[in-house]
């Protein structure tokens, strides 16, 4: 179920790429994949839609800038970094490794909103 689930999401992030460019999520993703290369947990949570939903519950951004590690290890930050999200209308994903990381508009601005499993 999850993964036919997938490759829904997939599917649709795949058949909106080739949509027009958004200027608005370009300047939204040079400064997130900025905050991640250098590990800007401020710059991240600024860019980050608070207070986030996490596995340990709703975190607001003192919180967030503590998990933030959890969220993005080196290795995840490496490999976001090199991603080009793919649309899904008004909305972004990106995959790495085991998740989907989630970009959405929230009050007309580009912000990181959630993670998924990728399977």
């Amino acid at each position: 179920m999850l993964r036919t689930l997938f490759l829904i999401v997939a599917l649709v992030c795949s058949l909106s790429a080739a949509s027009a460019k958004d200027a608005a999520f370009d300047s939204f993703w040079s400064d997130f994949k900025s905050a991640l290369a250098k590990n800007d947990k401020e710059a991240i949570s600024s860019l980050s839609s608070l207070p986030f939903e996490s596995y340990d519950g709703k975190l607001n951004k003192a919180q967030f800038i503590k998990y933030c590690d959890k969220l993005f290890p080196k290795k995840t930050r490496d490999c976001l970094v090199k991603q080009k999200p793919l649309a899904d209308k008004n909305n972004y994903c990106a995959f790495c490794g085991e998740e989907i990381f989630y970009f959405e508009k929230v009050k007309g601005k580009y912000l990181f909103t959630s993670i998924g499993p990728n399977d």
